[in-house]
């Protein structure tokens, strides 16, 4: 049983906000989130379509603008350990700078994961196949 999960996130941070180009780096990174080990964590809680697990996640950009002190809590330690792998292959990033230094700054990346109903899979196939065709045929232009 091969679901496909959604994810909608937000970053949350206390004072500095993320760059701009920081934030499509994060976005691209949990696209690669493996669904196979998160397909088998929402078998074992019987998770069903439509239902969301969270997954708190928090890192730190150090000075050097390196990811550091990685860490997350949810419901099953699948959740946790897959976020804990994308988040560390995230590309460095632009330190925070605070009167003209770069410091370590701490941020919380809550995830919102949703199991998806058969009517939601469809849609996204059908939005998959448009894209397929999109792209063929420009290459074949």
């Amino acid at each position: 049983m091969n679901k496909k999960l959604l994810f909608i996130f937000t970053v949350l941070i206390s004072s500095i906000a993320i760059a701009q180009h920081d934030f499509t780096k994060v976005s691209d990174s949990l696209q690669s989130l493996n669904s196979e080990r998160i397909d088998k964590a929402v078998k074992q809680l019987g998770l069903k379509p439509g239902e969301t697990v969270k997954i708190f996640a928090m890192f730190s950009v150090d000075t050097d603008g390196s990811i550091v002190d990685v860490k997350a809590r949810s419901v099953h330690p699948a959740f946790e350990e897959e976020a804990i792998r994308v988040i560390q292959e995230l590309p460095a990033m632009n330190p925070s700078i605070v009167n003209g230094e770069a410091v370590k700054q701490r941020y919380s990346l809550p995830i919102l994961f949703m199991i998806e109903t058969e009517q939601e899979r469809k849609r996204r196939e059908r939005k998959e196949a448009r894209k397929r065709k999109r792209k063929q045929n420009t290459k074949n232009n």
